[in-house]
């Protein structure tokens, strides 16, 4: 019998939940990168080529109103917040070459850092229930089954 065109193979399953966790890790580093940018003036002459080829200016909607934000907090708030954004980004981008690669230790480290988060994005839901918060909550569910029942089935290496 020919396998069903409807459902995905387990390694593009996989490879969909490592490109999430490498672009989650890509994104939080851009963020920890952005936020030191804002504190240390030379790491903000050392970080312009990079915000000039990801067109992350300060005329940019987006990144003005993130900067209205963050621009209310104290410099040492901002060094810390830079720093777990850089370390949870290096944590996401070696969960997401393991998961890549098909290791069960990543497959470990992800069910436990998904289970982590999910009180938090379970009480954000609650908070404030939105299309984003709901999406978010359900596919960390959804990727939590799925690695623990992988690792159940001993599929990953």
């Amino acid at each position: 019998m020919a396998p069903s065109m409807t459902h995905a193979s387990p390694r593009s399953s996989l490879a969909l939940i490592a490109l999430f966790k490498l672009v989650k890790g890509a994104v939080l580093l851009l963020v920890g990168a952005g936020l030191l940018r804002l504190v240390d003036p030379e790491i903000a002459t050392f970080l312009a080529p990079t915000v000039d080829l990801l067109h992350l200016h300060g005329h940019s909607r987006l990144v003005h109103s993130l900067l209205l934000k963050v621009g209310v907090f104290p410099s040492h708030t901002l060094f810390l917040m830079a720093y777990a954004s850089l370390l949870y980004s290096v944590f996401l981008l070696i969960e997401g070459c393991g998961l890549w690669l098909e290791a069960s230790w990543a497959g470990y480290m992800a069910v436990i850092s998904t289970s982590v988060f999910l009180p938090v994005e379970f009480y954000d839901v609650l908070k404030q229930i939105s299309v984003m918060h709901v999406t978010m909550l359900l596919l960390n569910i959804a990727i939590l089954g799925y690695l623990v029942a992988q690792l159940e089935r001993r599929s990953l290496r």
